[in-house]
């Protein structure tokens, strides 16, 4: 920890920790269904980046072939987030954020499946014991099972994301990276709404005032912020790392 970068990396983790703890409250208070807040979340978050790249100076078009790698990940983080509300929706916070300390078992066993790298069994130990943990606190809430199930897979995705994330965050300025994940995030679940209502049913469409104010807070500094934190912190990091500390 004498090394100044790391050190850094470790303040820019943390406090992005510090705004996504703020994620599950505000999609509790927010009234939309989770399909709905998600949408919203995108446009939102994807509009503030492309003002943030344009007035920087860092934004640039990219290749076809990089626009496409980026597309396919930004699914990761919209079923992540999509998963996640659904979860708080169906269980409550309390579920959704002790289901998403499964990360960390996630991210030991796609770490050395995506970076090529060997498995740690004292990662995949000490972490196996939040399945455990999870099981303790939420298991014996039968009602809860479809909670648990939803809020083990949202961190899934999360874990996922994340850990791909690595493959590419040292080649793009972290606004830039931000802004086409999320801007794709945006278009493909355009595109599934309105298959998701079928399942999902989306209710009203249009955030009511304090709707607005809660998506400001949850686009601005949960996610624009907090996103752009994290992944400065991924270029010294490990995902295991990151994924831990959430």
């Amino acid at each position: 920890m004498d090394n100044p970068v790391i050190r850094r990396a470790y303040a820019e983790l943390h406090s992005a920790v510090f705004l996504f703890g703020f994620t599950g409250i505000l999609g509790r208070l927010i009234s939309l269904q989770a399909g709905v807040l998600v949408w919203h979340r995108l446009w939102m978050t994807a509009l503030m980046m492309y003002l943030l790249t344009r007035l920087s100076g860092s934004f640039r078009l990219l290749s076809k072939a990089e626009t496409l790698r980026l597309s396919l990940f930004s699914l990761a983080i919209t079923f992540h987030w999509l998963l996640f509300y659904q979860t708080i929706k169906v269980a409550g916070v309390s579920v959704a954020m002790i289901c998403l300390s499964a990360i960390a078992f996630f991210s030991a066993l796609l770490e050395p499946l995506i970076l090529r790298k060997s498995l740690s069994k004292t990662h995949l130990f000490f972490s196996s014991l939040v399945i455990a943990g999870i099981w303790l606190m939420v298991g014996t809430q039968h009602s809860a099972l479809n909670g648990i199930l939803l809020g083990l897979a949202a961190a899934f995705f999360s874990a996922l994301f994340t850990v791909l994330n690595k493959t590419v965050v040292h080649k793009y300025d972290v606004r830039l990276l931000t802004l086409y994940e999320l801007s794709a995030g945006f278009v493909a679940l355009s595109i599934l709404l309105p298959l998701m209502n079928s399942y999902w049913p989306t209710g009203d469409f249009i955030p009511n005032a304090s709707d607005w104010l809660y998506l400001f807070l949850l686009s601005s500094f949960c996610t624009v912020l907090a996103f752009s934190l994290s992944i400065k912190s991924l270029k010294v990091l490990s995902p295991f790392s990151v994924n831990l500390a959430i």
